[in-house]
């Protein structure tokens, strides 16, 4: 199952709340869930990266806000 790169973060996780809500009922049958969990896993390891990568870029933006102010002195 491929997840379409262009949603934002934000669909993705509202998606994945919505998939999570679906299977708590408990009302589908084993296929849909199945489905369902792929779904959501696919969705959760796109998000992941997406954090990941926000995390080295804010890393990144501190270590030269470091330089930036150290040059200054």
């Amino acid at each position: 199952m491929k997840i379409e790169q262009t949603e934002s973060f934000e669909d993705k996780i509202q998606r994945i709340e919505q998939i999570v809500n679906k299977m708590e009922e408990g009302n589908l049958k084993l296929e849909e869930n199945i489905y369902l969990f792929k779904e959501g896993s696919e969705l959760t390891k796109q998000c992941q990266e997406e954090i990941n990568k926000a995390e080295l870029l804010i890393q990144k933006v501190i270590e030269n806000a470091g330089k930036i102010e150290f040059e200054n002195c």
